[in-house]
């Protein structure tokens, strides 16, 4: 926990050297506010560091667990003190809630006049989900080798994949290459986004939560304060990319091309993105042509009615849920849209991207297990005496694993449904209550109701913002890595 303080340290001076830059040139004086913070957190790292030295580092499976789950947390409570001295956040809640929708790259935000806010306050806000983005375990594991025998357990505990997928012996050389690959799809990020238009400041910092599928921006309306096609695009695209399991580009870079054609979750994304852009693209026409009683305004909330605006609109839509980044578009509240759209954009947040990826939800390849499980159980009740297995990418897969993943959708479903009964009971509507749960949990930002796209998460009651963020941290942390440790039988010997 002290390396990890140390490095939190360290990117609070970084937004202290950005802030102190716009101190000189626009008379901004928020730097002040992450230095003071840096360097307390930097004076506490130490201290739990070097007081610690001398001690084992071999950490066990549950140490891991308590680890990667209080990381998040300690991180949130330091990260959100620059909100608070600089006003951004007029209370604890807030701030918490605000640091923690960026650690866990949720992109829900509490604050309403971001255009206000001082540059290293905006540049914190998207820096804090890129470091969520990967995991800031994972950059710990990168960066910090002295961790010791305790990284497998660790590395396991953060990753969501189905297993720890280790494309380099040592787990310190799989986290170095999983960073190497993150930082260079960054940087073509921010690069093409300059180009399009984007200032060098907004280029990075909208980098941060792209790459992160976070949704952070600078502004209150989001990607379509640019009006820019070609912007919405890159956005797109990286989406995608940043949506797909990261091990696949590994192997691109070593010339295993059609190891990604042969991969089943890869295809079953690329299909699932194509036929819910199409499925968007049908309502939205549906509405233009059949639906008599759409009023003038749901019809401009849906764009220009063009082929290549209906596409666009629809295509950024499904990117933006599945990823869980919550980008808005320049035509992008899907609650306007009319209610039909609600049931597929949930779905899709519940859904999210593919394992090992920046996106949240489930997994689609979790999805795709659940399916073909199915599908055998139906063969084996026609053929009781017949030998049915779950295969993924071309393996049997082992019964174990298809009982853990229906175990996590069985207590999915069940803390979702426990959710909106708790949120009802705070006082939030049905159809509030269903999407912030949901969106909480697929750590994907907009919700329903008045908590809907065109809104921020300030006017929820504070009682249900705390509960809220802790749904964050579940859902970032694949469930079982937070639930376990309020069990007994984990703190038994």
């Amino acid at each position: 926990m002290g390396l990890l303080l140390l490095m939190e340290a360290f990117f609070l001076l970084v937004s202290s050297g950005v802030g102190l830059y716009y101190h000189f040139s626009l008379g901004e004086g928020d730097w002040i506010y992450f230095l003071t913070c840096g360097l307390l957190t930097g004076l506490l790292g130490a201290w739990c560091y070097w007081g610690n030295r001398h001690h084992s580092k071999q950490i066990s499976t549950r140490e891991g667990f308590l680890v990667v789950s209080s990381t998040w947390v300690v991180f949130s409570v330091f990260g959100m003190v620059p909100y608070l001295l600089n006003g951004t956040c007029t209370n604890v809640t807030d701030a918490f809630m605000e640091t923690m929708s960026g650690f866990t790259t949720t992109g829900c935000t509490t604050i309403n006049n971001l255009e206000e806010q001082p540059h290293a306050i905006l540049f914190w806000r998207c820096l804090t989900q890129w470091l969520g983005g990967l995991g800031i375990v994972v950059f710990s594991l990168a960066l910090l080798p002295m961790i010791g025998t305790g990284a497998t357990q660790i590395f396991g505990a953060e990753t969501n994949g189905l297993q720890v997928d280790k494309l380099r012996p040592k787990i310190q050389q799989t986290a170095r290459r999983l960073w190497g690959i993150y930082l260079t799809l960054s940087v073509l990020n921010a690069v093409l986004y300059w180009v399009a238009g984007m200032s060098v400041f907004d280029a990075v910092c909208h980098t941060f939560s792209t790459m992160a599928s976070g949704g952070f921006s600078n502004y209150s309306d989001s990607m379509g304060h640019f009006h820019s096609s070609s912007i919405e695009y890159i956005c797109i695209i990286f989406l995608f990319l940043t949506s797909v399991n990261f091990n696949l580009y590994y192997f691109i870079g070593r010339g295993q091309i059609r190891y990604c054609f042969k991969n089943d979750e890869f295809r079953w994304f690329f299909f699932l993105v194509i036929g819910f852009t199409v499925l968007f693209m049908g309502l939205d026409a549906a509405t233009r042509w059949f639906c008599h009683s759409a009023t003038p305004e749901q019809l401009a909330s849906l764009g220009d009615g063009t082929l290549e605006c209906s596409f666009r609109t629809a295509l950024f839509h499904t990117l933006t849920i599945c990823s869980s980044a919550g980008f808005q578009g320049q035509y992008f509240d899907y609650v306007q849209w009319g209610a039909v759209y609600w049931l597929p954009t949930l779905l899709l947040m519940a859904m999210g991207g593919c394992t090992s990826s920046t996106a949240g939800g489930l997994k689609v390849v979790r999805i795709v297990v659940l399916l073909k499980n199915a599908k055998n159980e139906f063969l084996q009740a026609l053929n009781p005496r017949s030998f049915t297995s779950v295969r993924l990418n071309g393996h049997n897969l082992h019964g174990d694993v298809v009982y853990k993943i229906l175990a996590m959708l069985s207590i999915y479903l069940i803390l979702v449904v426990l959710s909106i009964f708790v949120l009802q009971c705070m006082g939030l509507t049905f159809d509030t209550s269903i999407g912030v749960a949901i969106s909480a949990f697929g750590n994907t930002g907009p919700a329903l109701g008045s908590a809907g796209p065109a809104f921020t998460w300030a006017a929820i009651p504070d009682l249900a913002k705390w509960y809220l963020s802790f749904c964050m941290l579940i859902g970032r942390l694949e469930i079982f890595t937070v639930i376990l440790i309020f069990m007994p039988m984990f703190w038994r010997r």
